[in-house]
């Protein structure tokens, strides 16, 4: 396991992703596939390859609907 993808991967969503409403992956919403390209991207000009982010996190696409979930609710919460 690569902490070092992992950590990469935790700042760059932290950075990056803002949400407005949970990812609505019924209608196949677009956004968890553009965070994944640009984050991939972003570690592979890193010199982290999409290798190394799958074997410490899995399945990337997964990890950002759940990034976009978890923000959609943290801006919530702060409209409320």
């Amino acid at each position: 396991m690569s902490q070092r993808a992992i950590d990469f991967v935790n700042h760059w969503i932290e950075a990056n992703v803002h949400a407005t409403r949970p990812a609505d992956m019924a209608h196949h919403d677009p956004r968890p596939k553009q965070l994944v390209g640009k984050c991939t991207a972003a570690a592979e000009a890193a010199g982290i390859s999409r290798e190394e982010i799958l074997d410490g996190l899995g399945d990337l696409e997964i990890c950002m609907i759940a990034a976009i979930d978890r923000a959609a609710l943290a801006a919530e919460r702060k409209r409320a």
